[in-house]
């Protein structure tokens, strides 16, 4: 016991002779890191849950189709429907989107990315999660609403036929 006691006094002893070396390297390291966190870009993430009955809509759009009743399999549908090339034209316009690409190549490019930076997660067998991320935030809030309001007239769209 004694000569535990008397290796903490030393050990207590060597770091008070060296706190100034262990303040300066905290310093630094806290400096590198400062440094690396403002160099990140900013980056602005919006998401929204909606609350659907799976087996009305699944069912209305896929009438005469065999459907796989795992919740992942309906991810997977919602977010091909939702995600479908001509949604994500619409996305484009009616976010302003569309004004980023110069050229049909940047266009083609953009909807691209517009339709992998977008996220659909299943949180429960009803209730699914969307999610996007950008660089700007209106931008990242205008898409979601836009992806939201595509779902809602969708449904009704459907809910009259």
């Amino acid at each position: 016991m004694h000569a535990l006691l008397q290796q903490l006094k030393q050990y207590a002893v060597s770091g008070w002779q060296h706190r100034w070396k262990a303040v300066a390297m905290a310093w630094l390291v806290c400096l590198g890191g400062w440094a690396y966190v403002y160099t990140l870009p900013d980056q602005f993430r919006t998401s929204t849950r909606i609350y659907a009955d799976a087996d009305i809509i699944l069912s209305q759009l896929l009438s005469g189709i065999a459907v796989d009743s795992r919740p992942q399999s309906q991810v997977d549908l919602l977010q091909r429907t939702l995600l479908s090339r001509p949604n994500m034209e619409r996305v484009a316009t009616r976010t302003g989107l569309d004004m980023r690409a110069n050229s049909a190549s940047s266009r083609e490019a953009l909807l691209t990315n517009l339709a992998s930076a977008v996220r659909i997660q299943a949180q429960t067998r009803n209730l699914f999660t969307i999610t996007y991320t950008d660089t700007d935030p209106r931008m990242a809030h205008s898409v979601v609403q836009a992806l939201l309001t595509l779902f809602m007239e969708q449904a009704t769209a459907n809910d009259r036929l």
